[in-house]
């Protein structure tokens, strides 16, 4: 299953508390058609999550899991890096052990 970083999991609390955004909102993997029949994903604060989503927890932080999105980002860590545009989120596989 995808594992969340700890810096990913920081991040995703210093966003939640830059924008204001509700503790009871919670935070949502999700996904649309990409192109070429790949997945691109969407991470965004919901007011409700459905009761199929799967979750994964960093230090406190909950991200859900659209069961689209399971399987893709199995063997994945959530990761965040500066760019020039500022932090990003980005999703690098692991070697199962």
């Amino acid at each position: 299953m995808l594992q969340l970083s700890e810096n990913a999991a920081a991040a995703l609390e210093n966003i939640r508390e830059s924008q204001g955004i509700a503790e009871d909102q919670g935070t949502r993997l999700t996904a649309d058609e990409g192109q070429a029949g790949g997945l691109a994903l969407r991470l965004e604060f919901v007011d409700e999550v459905p009761e199929t989503d799967q979750v994964v927890e960093q230090a406190g932080t909950e991200v859900h899991l659209d069961p689209r999105v399971v399987e893709p980002l199995e063997n994945t860590v959530m990761d965040v890096r500066d760019t020039e545009e500022g932090l990003a989120f980005v999703f690098r596989s692991q070697t199962p052990e």
